[in-house]
């Protein structure tokens, strides 16, 4: 297997990328659909859940891009990939089975928050990642 595959024209490092997808995921999982669900949405815990989830997505991609040895902004903003097809499942779950209504516009900038989080992910994990550099430069 290779260890890069190529996404628009820059090579992602598969292990640095499912490292940041592994973090964002576990806690979208964790958060969102577990303890999400079982509280009041108009509680003021649901804000700790954001927060918490926030700072997941951002630290996903503050992963990856660590890892990353080149393009840490790109390695950050796919970390996302996997979440949003998720909440779209999980929107369809909820309008299929009548629980509330859903805001489809709402959905899309949760989004784009969410490629934003993880594209800042990217950002910080970047100007933090060790210098790759070769000794003949």
């Amino acid at each position: 297997m290779k260890s890069e595959f190529r996404f628009a024209k820059y090579n992602i490092n598969y292990s640095a990328w499912l490292k940041g997808v592994f973090v964002s995921l576990s806690v979208v999982l964790v958060f969102g659909l577990l303890l999400g669900n079982t509280i009041d949405p108009d509680s003021s815990f649901s804000v700790a859940i954001t927060i918490a989830l926030s700072i997941g997505i951002l630290a996903g991609g503050y992963v990856a891009a660590i890892y990353s040895p080149r393009n840490h902004i790109v390695h950050g903003t796919l970390t996302a990939a996997p979440i949003i097809p998720l909440s779209l499942l999980a929107q369809f779950v909820r309008l299929t089975r009548d629980s509330a209504d859903v805001s489809w516009l709402s959905l899309f900038f949760t989004i784009m928050l969410t490629i934003s989080l993880a594209s800042l992910g990217g950002v910080i994990g970047g100007r933090f990642a060790i210098a790759r550099r070769s000794l003949i430069k």
